[in-house]
């Protein structure tokens, strides 16, 4: 055995001293003269450790400020507007949760055209039956009335469906019989339908224009129609559509899962591990049919990770596989696994428990792919190392614990300093992408470079124990070869081995890759023609590195809407056809916006409950508005600024892309109240604005908010958070518009919008009076999801600027050679432009999925790269001196 004194240590061919060989000689000694303990306490350990992470190993509920931007001035916009909003004093005569209002977010459009693409009407009595048919399955259902669009407040009643395209025909208050109708009737509908699109007042338009494709008027007949059903907002128990956002969601997927189940079964689909059931066409006779909202995306979402999460373990088991044919044996397969398995738990825990991040999404699972290659290559080296080491020659009188001390000193300090080099510039590579913007990415970087540092640490501290056990223990038992219980024999005696001669070690037979580098790449390379060819061989990586990375440079965010599906899925495409394919949209398809004065800002720092802001919880405490204290609306120069802002909003033009219609705002788009209120006013008091005082506009502001309702919603609608009344005193106005921009538009087209907004509010505050203060405006997700769009690829850029220095850095600290490691990054540069040259070659943008497809790509890079060089130069250290050799 190696005695506890025993210090000394012959440096064997190469093994040069260096940082790492004092606590590799003093580990090593420690792993040699207790192979069991050590191993055994070492396993235990990480066994405890692992189940007790795995107790905080918790997923967070998604939300819909997850991957908002916070920082930005659209996010802080929007939480100032929406904060004041929450904040007004409520109207006495409102029913909170009364579901009078249509949920545009969770509506679902129904496109129907002809199964085989013909040119000719689809509009048939049998055609409207079946597309009757299709939507009862929706109004039908049993929980329908508990989440339908009311009537009125108070009331029990569904409203009508006016953009079902089938209850045109049989009458909005039709019972969803769907008998046959006469073909005649039919005929005589839609051509009255399509003759009244052309309209000079425009009325048909809007009325029809929805239901049919563009070109039903110049063919008079409809090639294509569509319908739309909405569910009603907010549901009983919630104040409001935002109100328990989270919550609320369940219950609409959980409505819509009824509705997929009932279709699913009528179109013969269904979903399992093999496809999903919106893979090819849903068709009835000779209907097609798409349909899409965004509760059942959610849900498809959910079933998608679901099951790639299944097929992350047919990862594992094909890791493992490759891993102990390489290895040649079980348990260290079994050893090595359990390492980068368990690095997944307990990396949880140093990310949660001791870096204090709650936010853990499905995205962070994804880093069982990263762990599994590294982790594996980790261990690789060593074993490789501790293969190779076979061939030292052994001494006279050295015994055979003596030896393997040597053996696992020379192999432990090279993989302590060759994995240190490819884990910490890994690392490095996710430590870059904390500096995104986008919250989840950052805390995704956080979290992998974590589990890498962690596979690091465990191939140090356990596998070499793993190592010696094996080699003294179960290696002479063939039965413990097996998969099943590995190390239930681990310290049984062994047959005594003579140790005074030294044991011939077979050279291990090259596998296929090893053949294929050793006899035809390298004479290639190194033969009489080797600089030549590898000259050659280094101008076409140049070339096509350069073609690469020239591409790689046009990557820009998405410009449609992202394919978060394949090609083949229901959904690919859906949205774009939606706003492009049909005449006309209803109101819910065009962006609102929302413009208020009297607000300044948001304070981040404070809330009701005293918690500041966590950007890793951006779901809760979102701030508390800061109101201008300068905002006076019974000032007569902030009244005419209001009037003015209305003006302006109906008459901007804004002929880029994303408009429509030449303007920024849709014909009768743009609610003004202090509009109404003048009508209001003279209607009911016989009096003007111009001729009261201040005071008392104050007062009659207040009874107008309390006793009317505007003209566009005179149903459901309210002023209470338009005229933003709080303790007794007016704080805020909004004034509300339908833009002519369609949602969901590409983020290069929003921001063409967008300038069009800001240069108007810039003039709007540059004209306003003191009393008025400045104008901020908000869009919903349009403008805060463009920053995030946005924010994949700077922050994807950004990380590449601080990891490739730090990389090279690295490089140099390993091989101490400035060619080498110039060579080295210049290599990694390469790589991941041509990743992404490819990427963009193939006509993706920068979206989510390419962004993190381009941070894993730097990690596995580097992770080879590193190796590489580092092993090329340390074969001097092995008195490998030509190239060739080395």
């Amino acid at each position: 055995m190696v005695s506890a004194d025993e210090t000394e240590v012959v440096y064997d061919q190469g093994n040069v001293p260096s940082f790492f060989s004092a606590p590799a000689l003093s580990y090593t000694a420690m792993v040699v003269r207790s192979p069991c303990t050590n191993f055994g306490l070492s396993l235990g350990f990480l066994v405890l450790f692992m189940m007790g992470s795995s107790t905080v190993w918790e997923n967070t509920d998604p939300g819909e400020y997850d991957w908002i931007v916070s920082t930005s001035p659209y996010s802080e916009d929007q939480d100032a507007i929406g904060s004041a909003t929450d904040s007004v004093t409520k109207l006495e005569a409102d029913e909170e949760g009364s579901r009078t209002t249509a949920s545009f977010m969770h509506s679902m459009f129904l496109l129907y055209e002809w199964n085989d693409g013909r040119n000719e009407n689809f509009v048939t009595a049998e055609h409207v039956q079946e597309l009757c048919e299709i939507e009862a399955r929706f109004a039908t259902l049993e929980e329908y009335p508990d989440y339908c669009v009311l009537k009125e407040a108070g009331s029990t009643e569904c409203a009508d469906m006016d953009l079902s395209f089938p209850l045109q025909f049989y009458g909005l208050d039709h019972d969803w019989s769907c008998p046959l109708l006469e073909e005649s009737v039919v005929e005589v509908k839609v051509a009255s339908m399509i003759e009244s699109l052309d309209d000079e007042d425009g009325i048909g338009m809007l009325q029809y224009g929805f239901f049919f494709d563009k070109d039903a008027m110049d063919n008079e007949y409809a090639l294509k129609v569509r319908s739309m059903m909405s569910l009603g907002a907010p549901l009983e128990g919630f104040e409001s559509e935002t109100d328990n956002i989270n919550e609320q969601y369940k219950l609409y997927e959980g409505f819509y899962e009824g509705f997929e189940e009932t279709t699913w079964k009528a179109f013969g689909k269904k979903s399992s591990l093999s496809g999903t059931a919106y893979n090819g066409e849903h068709v009835v006779g000779d209907i097609e049919l798409r349909y899409w909202s965004f509760d059942i995306q959610q849900l498809e979402f959910k079933r998608t990770v679901e099951t790639d999460m299944l097929f992350s373990m047919g990862s594992i088991i094909f890791v493992f596989t490759w891993i102990y044919i390489h290895v040649g044996s079980y348990f260290l397969a079994a050893i090595a696994m359990t390492q980068i398995v368990s690095s997944l738990p307990i990396g949880n825990f140093f990310y949660k428990v001791i870096g204090g991040i709650p936010y853990f999404d499905t995205l962070h699972t994804l880093v069982i792919f990263l762990v599994l290659g590294v982790g594996a290559d980790d261990v690789f080296v060593l074993v490789d190392a501790w293969y190779q080491s076979e061939s030292l020659d052994r001494r006279a009188g050295e015994t055979d614990d003596q030896f393997r001390w040597r053996r696992m000193h020379v192999a432990y300090a090279r993989t302590v300093h060759a994995v240190f080099n490819t884990s910490f510039t890994t690392a490095m590579a996710f430590v870059a992408t904390a500096i995104s913007p986008i919250m989840p990415i950052s805390t995704f970087g956080i979290y992998a470079a974590i589990c890498i540092i962690l596979n690091y640490v465990m191939v140090c501290l356990i596998t070499p124990g793993a190592i010696i056990v094996y080699d003294i223990k179960i290696k002479h038992w063939p039965c413990l070869c097996m998969p099943i219980f590995p190390c239930c024999m681990c310290c049984k005696a062994v047959p005594k081995v003579e140790t005074e001669v030294a044991e011939k070690v077979e050279e291990k037979t090259d596998g296929g890759v090893e053949k294929f580098f050793k006899n035809i790449y390298l004479p290639i390379i190194t033969g009489a023609s080797g600089k030549m060819n590898a000259c050659i061989m280094i101008a076409m990586c140049v070339g096509w590195g350069a073609f690469a990375m020239n591409a790689g440079f046009k990557l820009t965010p998405p410009t449609e809407q992202e394919k978060w599906f394949p090609d083949k899925h229901m959904f690919t495409g859906l949205l774009d056809d939606n706003a492009n394919m049909y005449l006309a949209g209803v109101d819910d398809q065009y962006v609102k916006m929302t413009w208020a004065f009297g607000i300044e800002g948001i304070d981040r720092d404070t809330n009701d409950n005293g918690k500041p802001f966590d950007i890793y919880v951006p779901n809760e405490n979102r701030g508390t508005v800061v109101y201008d204290s300068d905002f006076d609306i019974t000032a007569p120069a902030t009244q005419q600024d209001i009037l003015d802002t209305c003006e302006l909003l109906r008459t901007t033009t804004c002929t880029v892309k994303a408009c429509n219609f030449g303007k920024l705002s849709r014909d009768e788009g743009v609610t003004c109240f202090l509009e109404e209120f003048d009508l209001w006013l003279t209607e009911t008091h016989s009096e003007a604005r111009a001729d009261i005082t201040g005071a008392e506009v104050k007062a009659r502001l207040l009874e107008f908010r309390a006793d009317t309702k505007p003209a566009s919603n005179p149903i459901a609608g309210s002023w209470e958070q338009t005229i933003g009344v709080i303790d007794g005193e007016i704080k805020f106005v909004k004034i509300e518009s339908v833009s002519t921009m369609l949602t969901l538009q590409p983020v290069d087209d929003k921001k063409e919008v967008r300038v069009v907004v800001d240069a108007m509010i810039e003039d709007i505050d540059a004209s306003s009076a003191a009393t008025t203060g400045k104008l901020i405006t908000e869009a919903g997700i349009e403008w805060t999801w463009m920053e995030t769009e946005q924010g994949l690829v700077d922050g994807l850029f950004n990380g590449f600027a601080i990891c490739f220095p730090v990389a090279f850095f690295v490089l140099l600290f390993a091989t101490f050679n400035t060619i080498v490691s110039l060579f080295a990054i210049i290599s990694i540069i390469f790589i991941v432009a041509s990743v992404l040259g490819v990427v963009q070659m193939n006509g993706y943008d920068l979206g989510v999925a390419e962004s993190i497809a381009g941070i894993i790509v730097i990690g596995f890079s580097v992770d080879y790269v590193v190796h590489l060089a580092h092993m090329y130069m340390e074969a001097l250290e092995f008195d490998k001196t030509t190239r060739k050799d080395r």
